[in-house]
């Protein structure tokens, strides 16, 4: 009988994000959290105070404060969401380009001609492209609705059970914090996201046809199983199909997974020429 041939790959470099982009999305999206944190913060304490002090109906003109507001940040945000998520999204995808130019020039060897086209926009390349920014524009708009809403109700229980100006206080400082925090999450993990989507995308346009799970690295939500050895029965490095999904091994899921696509993983995929 026959022995089988034992496998063998070759690895290319990892496909690491850029964390330059990661910062630039987290510092754009807190200044525009933080703007409209700091002004609202500001009138909404400034009418409790003044309108009160007058004898004037509180409730009324805070409502027409916040409407007002809630109307010029809605458009603000509307307009910059797009801008931010395709400036993100792009970023990302020059920088999944050169890191997967790089990679197939260190297959095919130095000095030689690399003919696979690893910038063009197309097929399923612009698909998730278009997916990251369409998602990144969502979630940058829902900073502000869900910033309102809760600011709004914090006003009308300060007015309504007479909670009082320190109380209304605390809880605006308490609101806008939650909306920073979360704009740096959004940051953290979407830009994440969109470079391994992009990178899965742009590694079938180049024609491999492997990939290898590799582990991101230290974060707070760390997974076991993505830094166990696959020789251990974790993801790391696991040697996969483009176009396929690794199989998650927690107990009582079943369920195929990518690098970075579970809430803030860092994980990232390394390009692999397999010989069977």
């Amino acid at each position: 009988m026959a022995k089988k041939k034992k496998e063998q790959i070759i690895l290319g470099s990892p496909l690491i994000p850029n964390a330059g982009v990661r910062a630039w999305y987290s510092k754009e999206l807190n200044a525009l959290v933080s703007g409209m944190d700091a002004r609202t913060r500001r009138e909404v304490l400034e009418i409790f105070r003044t309108v009160a002090q007058k004898g004037g109906s509180v409730e009324s003109q805070e409502r027409i404060l916040l409407n007002k507001l809630r109307q010029y940040y809605g458009d603000l945000f509307k307009r910059k969401a797009k801008e931010l998520a395709q400036s993100m999204v792009s970023k990302q995808n020059r920088s999944v380009s050169a890191a997967l130019r790089a990679t197939i020039t260190g297959f095919a060897g130095e000095g030689a001609f690399v003919p696979v086209k690893t910038n063009t926009i197309t097929g399923q390349v612009l698909q998730d492209f278009k997916a990251a920014v369409s998602q990144n524009v969502n979630l940058i708009r829902s900073l502000h609705s869900q910033y309102f809403e809760r600011i709004e109700g914090a006003v009308f229980r300060a007015i309504i059970d007479r909670q009082g100006q320190g109380y209304l206080r605390d809880e605006l400082l308490k609101y806008g914090a939650d909306s920073k925090r979360r704009a740096r999450n959004i940051a953290r993990d979407q830009s994440h996201k969109a470079y391994e989507a992009l990178s899965r995308s742009r590694m079938q346009q180049a024609g491999i046809q492997y990939w290898q799970w590799e582990h991101g690295g230290g974060t707070k939500t760390v997974r076991h199983y993505h830094i166990l050895d696959v020789s251990k029965g974790g993801l790391n490095h696991s040697v996969h199909k483009i176009g396929e999904k690794a199989f998650d091994p927690t107990k009582g899921i079943r369920r195929g997974i990518l690098p970075g696509e579970l809430p803030f993983c860092t994980c990232r995929m390394r390009p692999v020429i397999k010989f069977d």
